[in-house]
């Protein structure tokens, strides 16, 4: 198990021209791989292209417990604060090396609206990582959530995308920016924000946010669980109906393109019913108005 969690970090790892901070990761994911601390789980890939646009599947080999807490963290984990207020960690359990998380430093409770705090956090992180970072938060009962304490986590962008699948449909309906957008290009609900380097800031992401998240609760209820996916040209909210289909659990990564199936019977289903169809149940219906934007808010 240790030697394939080396060998996919490797093939990551040999493609970036590294910053201090890839070099700080890679560091602290081999000696938490090597003390037990961070524990890889095998899986094999298959990528579904649906409507011109690859998503990923991943079969889940080996399967733990999933019990990650974060106050106290395990400090084999730990790569470095952020800003006074957060922690950069690995992610225990992973299936795509170089899995971050970022914690609040102190505890608050997952759900709870993002912050320009937490916005901060995530770009000192992401302006000092190589690589594009596909950044997501699970909100709600319904999310796919697994921990209590308020998170978000960081993915390296596959080098076969430019963007989440999902986030690719989105931008082919050309969304304005300064505007919530919805496509009629996905089949379900969702609110999307296109981001460009004027909004690259807690300020101006925490307003991308907000004003998502602002129809997101007019559309559904303030207590509406949500998935978010955060990339540098979009921010997009996707509410949720319920948290798994068939057994498939289902969080902001499978909103993002990835899709983890823990046996081969799911994974033979989610390749016979399609990728958009599985997010379709787990979501909310199209919008019937999906065509324009729909809220100015710069």
């Amino acid at each position: 198990m240790q030697s394939m969690a080396k060998a996919a970090a490797t093939k990551l790892a040999t493609t970036m021209a590294k910053t201090p901070l890839d070099t700080l990761v890679q560091a602290r994911y081999a000696d938490a791989i090597a003390q037990g601390a961070l524990l890889f789980t095998e899986s094999t890939v298959s990528l579904q292209t649906e409507q011109d646009v690859n998503f990923e599947v991943r079969e889940k080999l080996m399967s733990s417990d999933f019990v990650n807490p974060f106050l106290p963290f395990d400090q084999r984990l730990h790569v470095k604060g952020l800003c006074g207020s957060h922690q950069l960690l690995l992610n225990k359990y992973c299936v795509v090396p170089y899995h971050l998380l970022i914690t609040t430093a102190e505890f608050r409770q997952q759900g709870e609206p993002l912050t320009e705090s937490d916005f901060a956090a995530v770009l000192a992180t992401t302006s000092s990582l190589s690589r594009p970072q596909i950044v997501f938060y699970n909100s709600g009962e319904e999310s796919g959530a697994s921990q209590p304490h308020k998170h978000m986590q960081l993915l390296p962008m596959p080098e076969y995308l430019d963007a989440p699948p999902t986030v690719s449909m989105w931008m082919r309906s050309t969304p304005e920016l300064g505007h919530t957008h919805v496509s009629r290009d996905l089949p379900f609900a969702h609110f999307g924000v296109r981001l460009d380097s004027s909004c690259a800031s807690p300020s101006g992401l925490a307003a991308a946010y907000s004003a998502a998240l602002k129809e997101l609760m007019s559309a559904y209820s303030e207590s509406a669980s949500y998935n978010m996916i955060l990339t540098s040209t979009a921010l997009m909210l996707f509410p949720r109906r319920c948290n798994s289909w068939k057994g498939i659990s289902i969080n902001s990564l499978g909103f993002a393109g990835l899709v983890l199936c823990k046996t081969t019977a799911e994974l033979d289903l989610v390749k016979q019913l399609g990728v958009l169809n599985l997010l379709a149940n787990v979501g909310h219906p199209a919008l019937p108005n999906a065509s324009s934007a729909t809220q100015t808010f710069a």
